[in-house]
């Protein structure tokens, strides 16, 4: 894998040079009035420099220049267009968001072990360095994972990373009817001229919040599983008997974690703090799995190789 160090350089040139860039664009086509056009002309000017430079050179003008290049999984040509302009436009995207998106960026490529950001993973790519001639394909990417960040393991398995039970969760409402049919009617009532008022859509966020924590009660205390877990590779369970925790854990472990991703307010307090215990912890639980004495771990029933191979699959989106 590329550096990290050498590609938040490359990532801090291209900035420079997409900034002159955007300037130019402003100055010539511009119109200071009108925000929304000035940002879809920033967004289209990075999107085209990305794309472009990584379609015929393999790489932005900064990559190529610190000794890095774009490859395409399962490919030993350079970059199609598809992954380019894919891989350009979320780039745009993420830049022309100041502050968040720069962080978004940061977050998810240096938290990966391979260093694949969002781009990367959006685009099925991967930054490498010009040394490494190769292919690389997508089934070897667990193995690559691991072998630049071992997995943490309990007596009960391996810990499910982080990302991969980031992506889990973000399945939770689709793919559970209950949950998807909940939050429709009560977005709708919401937006309806009566009861569009600051009461109702806390009202109705509550009677959200109840819901999800009944449904993820029952769901972890009968199965140790969401369909996202399942779709993952991994299973709640209790970190003392290895079995789905109890009624009483299961909804404490809810009540928290309900807490944690819908009340926003208490997202620094909870949600912040909780993601980097996962990320650093030996067992990587977090707040929700401490107030249920659970581990989230890999299920034992399946064998390494298709434990890491559910595991990249959802990282990449590519869950079935």
């Amino acid at each position: 894998m590329a550096s990290k160090g050498i590609r938040v350089a490359a990532r801090a040139i291209d900035a420079v040079a997409e900034f002159v860039l955007v300037i130019l664009a402003w100055w010539a086509i511009g119109d200071a009035h009108k925000l929304f056009t000035d940002l879809f002309i920033a967004a289209a000017v990075i999107c085209a420099y990305e794309t472009l430079f990584c379609l015929w050179f393999g790489g932005t003008p900064a990559m190529r220049m610190v000794g890095v290049r774009v490859a395409e999984l399962d490919s030993a040509e350079r970059p199609s267009g598809a992954v380019c302009l894919r891989r350009g436009l979320l780039v745009s995207v993420l830049t022309v968001i100041p502050f968040i998106g720069w962080g978004l960026w940061l977050a998810s490529m240096l938290g990966d072990p391979l260093g694949r950001g969002f781009p990367d993973r959006v685009s099925g790519s991967m930054v490498l360095p010009d040394a490494f001639t190769a292919s690389v394909a997508t089934r070897d990417l667990p193995g690559f994972a691991d072998g630049v960040r071992p997995p943490r393991l309990t007596r009960w398995g391996r810990v499910g990373d982080p990302a991969v039970r980031f992506r889990a969760r973000l399945r939770r409402v689709t793919d559970s009817r209950l949950l998807a049919a909940a939050i429709g009617l009560l977005a709708l009532a919401a937006t309806l001229p009566p009861f569009a008022t600051g009461t109702i859509i806390l009202a109705t966020s509550a009677v959200w919040i109840v819901i999800f924590v009944a449904h993820e009660t029952w769901l972890v205390h009968r199965t140790g599983v969401t369909p996202g877990h399942t779709a993952a590779g991994l299973l709640i369970i209790s970190r003392t008997t290895g079995a789905p925790p109890t009624k009483g854990r299961s909804f404490a472990r809810a009540l928290v974690l309900g807490l944690m991703l819908y009340v926003p307010p208490l997202w620094p307090f909870l949600t912040l703090p909780s993601l980097l215990m996962m990320r650093i912890g030996s067992e990587g639980r977090g707040l929700h799995d401490l107030a249920g004495g659970t581990l989230v771990v890999a299920d034992p029933t399946l064998d390494p190789e298709t434990q890491r191979q559910r595991a990249m699959r959802m990282r990449m989106g590519r869950a079935g």
